[in-house]
């Protein structure tokens, strides 16, 4: 299983992603699960990409990956 900004940036290699399309697309793929079990929320996603600047960039409601991990 890998970290929630793993499976951010797995997704971002195909392109830039609002956090709502990137939560459903992590979910669906079960790269990441929380916990409690429950399914990813967009605004954990976009809480991990505040965190991680250095990989993440946001302009408007797209995000972007910065560098490959």
């Amino acid at each position: 299983m890998l970290t929630l900004h793993e499976a951010i940036a797995v997704v971002l290699r195909e392109g830039a992603k609002t956090s709502r399309e990137l939560a459903d697309e992590i979910n669906r793929r079960d790269l990441y699960r929380r916990k409690d079990g429950r399914p990813l929320p967009a605004n954990q996603v976009s809480a991990r990409i505040r965190a991680y600047g250095a990989l993440f960039e946001k302009k408007g409601k797209m995000i972007f990956l910065k560098q490959v991990l």
